[in-house]
């Protein structure tokens, strides 16, 4: 990032020793749009201390967290041993939104189509299994570079692939209610 900033900073010295003293106006506008440069790169690097995991959830909002129940409900609230699957989406407008993918007669997986826009995926595990992601998560994680969760009735869990990190976000099914993410979010920020 310095070499950038001394890169930029050359260049600024270059272009205004070079130009004739009318350009006054270019030289000041161009001095801004390198203050800007520098301002959008501490946000940027400020934005890379969090992990795609937490700007993940940052994402959540109701319809999301609604997704997630209406997963829990297709594997029989974890009583089954049928997996429902959300994929959290980077809509084209720049949004972001959690998509279920409905259900299958499959047991202990579910078969998805990939989606593109992918920037997680989040998917429930049975009650009598470990609530944890397990290996073929992980490998789905490192396979397309997307955070895997878990939702369980004993928390959600989630594996980032960079990090190559496991950690329980929440609770039992706290998971289910919108008020539990604003307080997490608020927490990591």
């Amino acid at each position: 990032m310095k070499r950038i900033v001394q890169i930029l900073g050359s260049a600024l010295s270059l272009i205004a020793a070079s130009a004739p003293t009318p350009s006054l106006n270019m030289t000041a506008s161009i001095a801004s749009a390198f203050s800007e440069v520098v301002e959008a790169s501490r946000a940027l690097t400020n934005r890379a201390l969090l992990t795609r995991a937490e700007f993940v959830m940052s994402t959540f909002d109701s319809k999301t967290v609604e997704a997630f129940g209406t997963a829990w409900r297709r594997s029989g609230n974890g009583s089954s041993p049928r997996e429902g699957v959300v994929l959290i989406l980077q809509m084209a407008g720049g949004g972001f939104a959690g998509r279920e993918m409905g259900s299958t007669n499959e047991h202990k997986r579910f078969t998805f189509r990939w989606h593109p826009a992918t920037i997680a995926i989040v998917h429930t595990h049975p009650n009598s299994s470990d609530p944890r992601p397990q290996d073929d998560d992980m490998a789905v994680a490192h396979k397309y570079q997307v955070p895997v969760f878990t939702i369980t009735s004993r928390g959600m869990y989630v594996y980032e692939p960079r990090t190559r990190k496991l950690s329980k976000v929440m609770n039992n099914l706290d998971w289910l209610d919108l008020a539990n993410w604003r307080k997490t979010l608020s927490v990591q920020r």
